[in-house]
């Protein structure tokens, strides 16, 4: 194997380094849920939504550092439920005919970036034991 490649196994061992900042994305996605909810329910339904998400987050990151297995395996089906909306998301958006704002594009351009992240990582950290935590 070519010393310029990355090892599975290295990416393996040290993700409960780099997944807890891979979550840290979905802090923006709350706070774009956030907008969203304040136009249909209202401020208080929308921050008490929002804060709650955000807590259960934070909470998740921790683990993930902790590197509890069940968190390893949550942030995979998080990956693999957020790549698939992000990348439904960025096509709707370029084939529907309305206009895009600039907060549009940032979203667009946002989960876009994610979504290479996450299907890169969903496909280094996926193998039968995609639950069982480093040593």
């Amino acid at each position: 194997m070519s010393e310029n490649m990355i090892d599975k196994n290295y990416i393996i061992k040290n993700s409960h380094s780099f997944l807890p900042y891979i979550a840290t994305f979905y802090y923006v996605e709350i706070i774009y849920l956030m907008i969203f909810l304040n136009f249909i329910y209202g401020k208080t339904f929308a921050v008490s939504i929002c804060i709650f998400l955000t807590i259960l987050l934070t909470f998740h990151i921790f683990s993930l550092f902790n590197k509890k297995r069940i968190n390893r395996k949550i942030q995979l089906y998080l990956m693999d439920f957020h790549f698939a909306f992000s990348v439904a998301y960025f096509f709707n958006r370029i084939f529907t005919e309305s206009d895009l704002t600039s907060i549009d594009s940032i979203v667009m351009l946002f989960r876009l970036v994610t979504a290479l992240m996450e299907i890169i990582i969903i496909f280094a950290l996926t193998d039968r034991d995609c639950g069982s935590s480093p040593q």
